[in-house]
């Protein structure tokens, strides 16, 4: 049998409707959205704000509150971590193989460590409100992918520059940038001057975002969400779990639980995670991409783009994957 690793999709990943068919067909499914349900509205008992339910967005949208931070990472986690509840069933039943390691993109870590038995589903749950509000909340800033650039050529030209970090290594030529709104500026004005300068095709994308992820800029946030890990139970992971601060498989949990307090301020470094992966043809044969969308399958090709993937993002999709014939093909 193909030896895997599962990996989870980040913020960006969700999409309006996502989740529905899996619940309505699926009754296991349709249990872990209504544990979402409950989870989501308790941690909001107290807001002043028209809370809805993370079904009722997920399935129904409207795209507008779908993409605020405070409904998307509950939401991409729900699905996520439901159908890791469902390959964990399969697992049990010795009807496929554990996967040789799990990772997932900033939020999705989250779903990679309920996955890995690393945290319960309602810790998991609990802890994804709790960042997806303080996200949602964090001081304001900006944040530009670089597209075709490399990491020695960007690092060279950040140093000395103020208020700009890098948020996410996403593939080798696809980085982005974090921090003040200025300084983010200042940064892609440089780089579009080096880039004209150099005769090269470097492109500069602000994204739609008001916050500074993953940089110094989030430290409060960060200092609160880590009050709130410590309370939880970190079980030694049952996979090994390659974490974003630090790209290397973890399995211990006082480990795992100091890199995930890291994790607000800190880098994504995803293309090493995929460079690591890649480099271990003995242990994994196949990536599959579990939950919405397929960001991290494109990632992977960015940086071989022979190399198998599967997308896992319903019931009816995992149903196929786990169809022998589709197995063996």
């Amino acid at each position: 049998m193909i030896k895997t690793a599962y990996v989870f999709p980040g913020q960006g990943a969700q999409f309006v409707g996502m989740g529905k068919e899996s619940s309505e067909l699926d009754s296991s499914i349709g249990n872990i959205y209504k544990k979402a349900d409950e989870i989501f509205s308790d941690f909001h008992k107290n807001s002043t704000l028209d809370i809805k339910s993370i079904s009722q967005i997920s399935f129904q949208g409207p795209e507008e509150l779908l993409t605020k931070t405070i409904y998307t990472q509950p939401a991409i986690l729900s699905l996520s971590i439901a159908l890791a509840f469902k390959l964990k069933q399969e697992i049990k039943n010795a009807k496929i193989f554990a996967p040789s390691y799990v990772a997932g993109h900033s939020l999705g870590e989250f779903s990679a460590l309920y996955m890995a038995d690393v945290l319960s589903l309602k810790d998991v749950l609990q802890l994804v409100c709790k960042r997806a509000q303080l996200m949602e909340n964090a001081p304001s800033g900006a944040m530009s992918a670089i597209v075709g650039c490399d990491e020695t050529q960007l690092n060279q030209l950040l140093q000395g520059q103020e208020g700009v970090s890098v948020a996410n290594f996403n593939a080798p030529d696809q980085i982005v940038i974090t921090g003040t709104k200025s300084g983010v500026e200042n940064f892609n004005s440089l780089v579009t001057d080096f880039s004209n300068s150099q005769n090269l095709k470097i492109r500069v994308i602000p994204l739609n975002v008001g916050g500074a992820f993953h940089s110094p800029l989030m430290q409060s946030a960060s200092d609160e969400f880590a009050d709130l890990i410590d309370k939880c139970v970190f079980n030694t992971a049952s996979v090994p779990i390659i974490q974003n601060t630090v790209a290397q498989p973890v399995t211990d949990p006082v480990a795992i639980k100091e890199n995930l307090k890291k994790q607000m301020c800190g880098s994504v470094r995803w293309t090493e995670t995929v460079k690591f992966l890649l480099a271990k043809p003995e242990e994994v044969q196949e990536v599959w991409e579990i939950g919405p969308g397929k960001v991290l399958a494109g990632l992977m090709k960015k940086q071989d783009r022979r190399f198998p993937t599967k997308n896992i993002s319903s019931s009816q999709e995992l149903a196929d994957i786990l169809n022998p014939q589709a197995l063996a093909s």
